[in-house]
């Protein structure tokens, strides 16, 4: 350990709760919240609120309490507990449930790591759950398959359900997203199909709004955080707004696309190419052009992402939107 004496590790709330129950004893504190999950929790509140804050409750406080005292919007369309491995509640479950583990699950959420995050009725939620996809799948240990080739999968399903897919790509966002489920080498995988999951079963009005209508009308602000510049791997989570498509004309299925970014090219049954858009994010523009170079029938090609629109007045700046998409012309 630390200079060579044990040392204990642990986290911020761990050390938060013991000196609360170093300073009133283990008796009071014992009394302290529910009795089924006694003592206080700690809670991140962001998103879509007006004053950002780690807060320390008893359990048992009213949820609705802690998004008001953060100044929430006072209808959340949704919002999201247990961060990003989390699930997605709504305004009315957010109203009724308390702090604690056990009134969350029965609403459908997750107290998780404590991170609570609302977001209001101005932004796409899709597109808000399509930066956070990006990020997860950037994430990845590149350890195992679901991880490593899943996660960009799932989040490249995402970009296609929100591009205009249809039924198509919603269905075959729901495949990759079962298939990583509890294969990974560690919980990411599973706490980012969870993620996914809780997504497309929250928002069913506005995913039907991009399955069949083509979107929902909404800019993506933004609300949802994510790490700043100066994090590594914050550029490369985000979508270049480039996208890979294949020319049927030309493709003769070689399959070596699929060898050298598998996690935007699958093969389908035939041989030939399961996917003919993929959105490319940052982290795999290289690889992406290489196959794009390395195709012998000239059949990959990147398409460019569409002029921007110019960021709104006092708005956050504009994040990269392929093709145009309403749903992602958004900020940071």
């Amino acid at each position: 350990g630390v200079g060579g004496a044990p040392t204990l590790l642990s986290n911020a709330e761990t050390y938060a709760q013991l000196a609360v129950g170093a300073r009133i004893g283990a008796r009071r504190y014992g009394h302290t919240g529910l009795d089924a999950e006694p003592g206080t929790v700690m809670l991140t509140v962001s998103g879509g609120v007006a004053r950002p804050m780690v807060v320390e409750v008893p359990t048992g406080v009213p949820l609705r309490y802690v998004l008001q005292l953060a100044g929430a919007p006072p209808l959340p369309q949704g919002v999201l507990t247990g961060g990003y491995h989390g699930n997605w509640i709504d305004s009315v479950a957010a109203h009724d449930a308390v702090v604690s583990r056990e009134s969350l699950a029965a609403v459908g959420g997750s107290l998780g790591a404590g991170a609570i995050l609302p977001i209001g009725p101005e932004t796409c939620p899709l597109g808000e759950a399509l930066r956070v996809a990006n990020w997860l799948a950037a994430e990845t240990a590149g350890q195992c398959g679901p991880c490593k080739l899943g996660l960009p999968a799932a989040a490249g399903g995402l970009s296609d359900v929100l591009n205009g897919g249809g039924p198509a790509a919603l269905e075959a966002l729901r495949e990759v997203t079962q298939a990583v489920r509890g294969r990974g080498a560690c919980k990411h995988p599973d706490g980012s199909a969870r993620f996914f999951m809780s997504t497309l079963s929250a928002f069913t009005d506005d995913l039907a709004a991009h399955v069949l209508d083509g979107g929902c009308g909404r800019d993506t602000t933004g609300v949802l955080p994510l790490p700043g510049p100066g994090y590594q791997s914050a550029e490369e989570s985000i979508p270049s707004g480039e996208k890979l498509a294949v020319d049927w004309t030309l493709c003769q299925g070689h399959g070596l696309c699929a060898d050298i970014v598998p996690e935007l090219i699958r093969l389908g049954p035939d041989g030939y190419p399961a996917l003919a858009d993929a959105s490319v994010p940052m982290h795999l523009r290289g690889r992406a052009q290489r196959a794009v170079r390395r195709c012998p029938a000239l059949a990959l090609r990147i398409e460019q992402p569409a002029p921007q629109r110019p960021a709104r007045q006092g708005g956050p700046a504009a994040l990269p939107s392929g093709g145009g998409r309403k749903a992602l012309g958004s900020g940071r």
